[in-house]
């Protein structure tokens, strides 16, 4: 049996059908109305967020409209959203998800070499890529909770060395302003000590190292909301308090020791 393909056939495979102008529309009113009207959200440290950088944008996953905030507040409708390929098997769909977020459909549970490619050409471009690291919704009544990273940012951060940017949600989105939604940026993650090395020797440790940054945004965002009320300003003036504080006691143990 011939195994020559006809490099025509090849391309038109390949080539990616943009969405009509219809979806193009209907994606611009949905990326208002869930942003503005369905999800408004309250972003803590929106000016950590790199705008000239390439970058893994990572957060926890409740619903499909965590991307929202993201999407229209950080990424300025720029940049590309992992979507489950499961929800872009409907045409419908698909060419709406396209059309509202630049999806990217990924097959979970699987080595999607399509989806990676996607993925790094628009990082290597200069661009932005949100991934959901949990790999699905987290439906645990303990909302807080995280589930395990899969190992996909680390190694596509590494391999075009974008810095990852971890996001958290503080608890699932509530329609309508029914409830304050809060979202907090972290520091950017900076992976390039693990760059040049191989990746089966180092994904591990980065990934904890990725996954411990994301418990201690739970932590602050956290503390922000429920001891001070989401006031920055009191939470930013606690941990000077309480640094200064540490850094004290710490000087009153070496001058102790000294004596």
């Amino acid at each position: 049996m011939s195994t020559h393909t006809n490099s025509n056939t090849v391309s038109a495979v390949k080539k990616k059908k943009k969405p009509g102008l219809f979806y193009r529309i209907l994606g611009a009113i949905g990326r208002f109305l869930m942003t503005i009207v369905w999800w408004p959200t309250k972003i803590y440290y929106k000016e950590k967020f790199p705008k000239d950088q390439k970058v893994i944008c990572i957060c926890n996953h409740y619903a499909i409209e965590d991307a929202c905030a993201i999407y229209h507040q950080l990424f300025g409708f720029k940049g590309r959203i992992v979507v489950k390929s499961e929800a872009m098997d409907d045409s419908f769909v698909g060419n709406f998800l396209t059309a509202l977020c630049n999806a990217i459909s990924v097959r979970r549970g699987e080595s999607d070499i399509k989806a990676i490619k996607e993925m790094m050409k628009e990082l290597n471009a200069g661009g932005k890529v949100l991934i959901f690291p949990e790999g699905t919704r987290n439906k645990s009544k303990n909302y807080k909770e995280l589930m395990p990273f899969k190992e996909g940012p680390v190694t596509i951060a590494i391999k075009t060395k974008s810095v990852i940017v971890p996001t958290l949600y503080y608890k699932p989105l509530r329609p309508f302003g029914f409830r304050k939604n809060r979202l907090i940026v972290g520091d950017p993650i900076d992976l390039s000590e693990y760059c040049g090395k191989q990746l089966h020797e180092i994904k591990d440790e980065a990934s904890a190292l990725v996954f411990e940054k994301m418990l201690e945004l739970r932590q602050q965002v956290d503390d922000i909301v429920e001891k001070f009320g989401g006031n920055v300003r009191k939470y930013e003036e606690a941990q000077k308090a309480l640094n200064a504080e540490n850094q004290a006691t710490i000087e009153e143990k070496s001058a102790e020791k000294q004596a």
